[in-house]
């Protein structure tokens, strides 16, 4: 059995076989030009099953000056950039920090493990791990550093830390701070690279009362002195807009300012994810990066060494 169709109803389909009549050769002249051939030929799910009625004559070869041709060039020219590619390449003198709340290790290790602003980085730092004490974690080229350990069932729940193993002997003083009040919750994990920099990773849960955050986060200041540099990241589900009472207690407990901009970090356009500062010895940038797996979108700071 076999139907008759026009080559515009065609679109869209693949056959077995196909069937194309070019034996009206005026009719071909008039109507087919190579869009058209295009469609009729590629309508076939092989050469095997391509069958064509009378002498078939090529359409004219692109003119240079077809506007086919002058978008190809434009193209070549014009390559796309990605929008973040500049991320995956780290300059020498740069440490490349990753602070991300994933919303569980467990479920999105491959997102993280196939990331390449992830893997191009020196430091991954994680929120709302939900990791549990007797697993570990596995990213390529990464040691784990520190995390707040977690007995039992996961849950929404601690910080973790990673680094490239090539600058693993350079961390220092490892820190784990938890605050458990019924459903209210605060971590805190962190370490010290080279004696010179502190990094602090805060996840507080979006129950815990800002009273809760500001208890723990003073227990920071046991591990620092007040001269040293000071990187205080991570989910502090507390808007971070302008004038909020977390800012102005990060500025008097710390001396920190707000480094990252004042911009949506989640999905429901909140700012809640942030990086704090004190730094002397190192110039800092911070770029709001994007994630697929996670309601939250990853921060990446740059930390250039003076």
């Amino acid at each position: 059995m076999a139907e008759a169709i026009t080559i515009h109803k065609s679109q869209g389909r693949s056959e077995s076989k196909i069937v194309i009549d070019v034996r009206n050769p005026s009719k071909i002249k008039n109507h087919m030009d190579r869009q058209k051939w295009y469609v009729a030929l590629s309508r076939a799910r092989s050469l095997n099953g391509l069958y064509i009625l009378g002498a078939f004559k090529p359409p004219n070869e692109i003119k240079p000056d077809d506007d086919v041709n002058a978008e190809m060039n434009r193209l070549r020219q014009n390559p796309l950039v990605p929008k973040y590619q500049f991320l995956r390449v780290v300059p020498e003198n740069v440490i490349q920090i990753v602070s991300h709340n994933t919303q569980s290790i467990r479920k999105h290790i491959t997102t993280i493990v196939s990331d390449q602003v992830f893997s191009s980085s020196h430091i991954v730092t994680l929120q709302e791990s939900w990791a549990i004490d007797n697993e570990s974690y596995n990213i390529p080229d990464f040691e784990e550093i520190s995390r707040n350990r977690l007995m039992g069932r996961p849950r929404a729940f601690g910080t973790m830390n990673f680094c490239k193993l090539n600058i693993e002997a350079r961390i220092v003083d490892r820190i784990e701070i938890e605050k458990d009040n019924s459903n209210n919750h605060v971590e805190i994990s962190g370490f010290k690279l080279d004696n010179r920099l502190t990094i602090i990773n805060v996840y507080n849960n979006p129950s815990s009362s800002l009273e809760l955050l500001k208890e723990t986060l003073l227990e920071v200041k046991d591990y620092i002195d007040e001269s040293e540099n000071i990187l205080i990241l991570g989910d502090f589900n507390h808007e971070l807009k302008l004038g909020n009472q977390l800012e102005s207690f990060m500025l008097g407990t710390f001396g920190t300012s707000l480094f990252s901009r004042r911009e949506s970090t989640t999905n429901t356009r909140t700012v809640i994810d942030g990086v704090f500062g004190r730094i002397d010895d190192y110039n800092v940038e911070v770029f709001i990066y994007e994630s697929y797996a996670s309601h939250h979108k990853p921060l990446v700071i740059r930390v250039h060494e003076l």
